[in-house]
């Protein structure tokens, strides 16, 4: 199997690029220069006039970041307005019953820590699909820098949303929210991330209705559990020749439902 051409994204650089000053040793010739890095800021969450995280983040999507953080860690519903000033990103949103309780910080980034429910999708999609989303997570931002994460949103095997971000999570975070202010069916998308898929990035897909996650790394026995308990097809490991399912393998046309990995049983056959 091999990688498909990624499709076409326009990156937005704005703010999150600086260059800073380094010392270069190159085949034992040691030269002081110049290097691009990263920009990251302190972001502020505000759901309904109240405070309610604070991230480290690229500055920008900053609206995306807001609409989907409040939707995904299931503090609110239905978004009805986002505006951003400065750093404080202000939502208005319909909040769940007692669902205003803390953000707590884990290798996902922040989060609740709270599922909503099992996700409800009737998606499959071809083992093609799986190199295509891999394919699709190259960013100019981690070209440039080598200091960035990237996630990617695909609808009907198309390429609707991209994020890079100095956080994994706040990638994810993005991309979710643009497709919440654009009207885009979650329950019929592909989430494809860099970055490993604990238990509270699993979380954050799952709450947002997104039935199948794709990454270039693996998971955690805790995030495979929580994929499974959540209804979400969860896939890792992708390379060149094959990939590992850890969880719902039936959203995947061809493969054969098994017993999940993290619970003993056999996985199933990973080679395309």
């Amino acid at each position: 199997m091999v990688y498909h051409f990624p499709m076409t994204w326009n990156e937005d650089l704005t703010d999150t690029l600086d260059t800073i000053r380094c010392w270069s040793s190159e085949r034992g010739v040691v030269r002081e220069t110049e290097q691009e890095a990263c920009t990251e800021e302190v972001v502020v969450i505000v759901l309904n006039n109240r405070p309610i995280s604070t991230l480290v983040a690229s500055p920008v999507q900053l609206r995306e970041l807001g609409a989907r953080f409040v939707v995904s860690e299931g503090l609110a519903g239905e978004i009805r307005d986002v505006r951003v000033q400065g750093l404080t990103v202000q939502v208005t949103a319909t909040e769940r019953s007692g669902s205003l309780h803390s953000i707590i910080e884990s290798c996902g980034g922040p989060t609740s820590g709270t599922l909503m429910s099992p996700v409800q999708s009737s998606l499959v999609i071809d083992r093609e699909l799986i190199f295509t989303v891999i394919s699709n997570i190259v960013s100019e931002l981690w070209e440039r820098t080598g200091g960035a994460h990237c996630s990617v949103l695909f609808s009907g095997g198309e390429l609707v949303a991209k994020s890079s971000d100095i956080g994994r999570h706040n990638t994810v975070d993005k991309v979710i929210g643009r497709a919440l202010l654009n009207g885009i069916d979650l329950s019929g998308c592909v989430l494809g991330c860099t970055g490993r898929q604990p238990s509270g990035m699993i979380t954050k897909a799952a709450n947002a209705g997104i039935p199948v996650v794709i990454s270039k790394a693996a998971t955690t026995r805790q995030g495979a559990e929580t994929a499974q308990r959540a209804g979400l097809t969860l896939v890792g490991r992708v390379r060149q020749d094959g990939f590992c399912v850890y969880s719902h393998p039936e959203r995947i046309a061809g493969l054969v439902p098994g017993n999940t990995p993290y619970s003993g049983g056999s996985a199933p056959d990973s080679q395309g």
